[in-house]
C-alpha cells in the first residue's frame, strides 16, 4: 500500500495557477453581482406619454401600478417587523420565565 500517494493527493498549485483561480472565483462574484443587481430607477421618464403607441393610459396605469406596489411592499415589510418582534418578544417573555 502506498502512503500519501493517490488521485487525491494534495499537489502544490504554481503561481499562474493561483493566479487563474483568484481570477475565475472575481470574475464569478462579479457576475453574480450583476444577475443580483436590480433596476433601481423603474419611474418613467417626462414625455413619455405622448409617446406611447395605443392606449394612452398605458403610462397612467403603470403609474398607479408603481403606487399600489410600493404601498403593498411597505405594508408587507411592516407586517413582516411585526411578526418578527411578536415572535422576539414572546420568546424573550418565554425564556426569561424557563430560567
Amino acid at each position: 500500500m502506498h502512503q500519501g500517494v493517490g488521485p487525491h493527493a494534495s499537489v502544490p498549485m504554481t503561481q499562474a495557477q493561483i493566479h487563474q483561480e483568484n481570477q475565475r472565483r472575481e470574475m464569478a462574484t462579479q457576475l453574480a453581482k450583476l444577475r443580483s443587481r436590480k433596476p433601481t430607477d423603474k419611474s418613467l421618464p417626462d414625455g413619455v406619454e405622448e409617446i406611447l403607441v395605443g392606449d394612452g393610459d398605458v403610462a397612467q396605469a403603470y403609474k398607479s401600478l408603481r403606487d399600489f406596489e410600493r404601498r403593498l411592499d411597505a405594508t408587507m415589510t411592516r407586517k413582516r417587523l411585526d411578526i418578527v418582534d411578536s415572535v422576539t418578544r414572546n420568546t424573550k417573555v418565554c425564556c426569561g420565565a424557563l430560567f
